[in-house]
């Protein structure tokens, strides 16, 4: 292999690094914000009308810092694409969905710059962070597509359809979870300046919708663990149902805490990672109860017990497979 060429498993590592830079803004966004550094600089792409780079103060500094992390994450999605290009054999869903990361990384620098031009107005902010998600949710797919030998031409459940819709039910409302949070952020204490406007809602009322959306969340979580146990589901999708169910308790016990002490800033950065890996935790389950085609057929029987309830295509596939052998 050339020097200009790349494995696909170098450039599953050029995914990762892609992806951990694409969750990490988020936190640090976050911490601009809860460090009342959002309008630390007071123009965009310069930080002053006539200053590209302003440190002159502790807010300056923090909202400055952010920004040039946002160069990394630019740098780290861009290699994402001249990698794909470069991966041996190429893949052309690969690079479509790289280049739907800089495309977001572009969207999220100009909703950035809004933001500080409306003064950090709640909708702009709330806007900010649930495009963040997407782009890691984005991100996700194309780690997980990147470990695939081949483009798939097709996917297979690997559980019932009563299981796989209950999965997308858990997926939806983690969304819902992921939205109302953000409403309660928008209402409460941490704006990201002291002159920002809050969400006109009782903090109480919006922190008590969030929380019995996450105790919805959870119980459903419980009932499809037990339904991907019973059905026997592939191993690296029970253990990520448990990692959801691990860290959604987590986030529920955080969130509380945090309400109860007067939503403190340090608790409320934990409690935005923690959203993080839950959404990711969410997603990358969605992507395990699902295999290629391809690999259906090789797996021959070890699939049974997972397909069985399939629809009959995927019977015929795995016929037509073994008339051939």
């Amino acid at each position: 292999m050339r020097l200009s060429e790349l494995s696909p498993r170098a450039y599953r590592r050029l995914t990762l690094l892609a992806l951990l830079l694409l969750g990490a803004i988020i936190v640090t966004g976050a911490a601009v914000r809860l460090s009342g550094s959002g309008l630390g600089c007071h123009d965009w792409p310069n930080c002053e009308p006539r200053e590209l780079i302003g440190v002159g103060n502790a807010n300056q500094r923090i909202e400055q810092i952010n920004r040039l992390f946002t160069g990394l994450v630019s740098l780290g999605v861009i290699a994402a694409v001249l990698g794909s290009r470069r991966r041996v054999p190429r893949r052309d869903d690969l690079t479509r969905l790289a280049w739907v990361l800089v495309v977001g990384v572009v969207f999220q620098a100009v909703l950035g710059g809004i933001s500080v031009k409306v003064k950090l107005a709640p909708v702009s902010v709330m806007g900010h962070f649930l495009a963040s998600i997407v782009l890691v949710g984005v991100a996700l797919v194309l780690h997980h597509r990147a470990a695939l030998p081949e483009r798939p031409t097709g996917m297979v459940s690997t559980v019932s359809g009563p299981t796989r819709l209950l999965a997308r039910a858990v997926f939806v409302l983690t969304i819902w979870v992921l939205i109302a949070g953000t409403l309660v952020t928008a209402a409460g204490p941490h704006g990201g300046d002291a002159e920002a406007k809050r969400l006109a809602w009782p903090i109480p009322d919006a922190a008590r919708v969030h929380g019995i959306s996450v105790d919805v969340l959870l119980v459903l979580v419980v009932i499809l663990a037990w339904r991907l146990t019973r059905e026997r589901a592939p191993r690296p999708a029970l253990t990520m149902v448990s990692a959801f169910l691990l860290l959604g308790c987590a986030q529920a016990a955080l969130g509380y805490i945090q309400y109860f002490n007067a939503i403190p800033p340090l608790l409320v950065g934990f409690h935005v990672a923690g959203a993080v890996l839950v959404f990711s935790a969410a997603m990358q389950l969605q992507l395990e109860l699902s295999v290629p085609v391809t690999e259906v057929r090789e797996a021959g029987d070890r699939w049974a017990p997972h397909l069985a309830t399939t629809a009959p295509s995927t019977s015929a596939s795995r016929a037509r497979s073994s008339g051939t052998r």
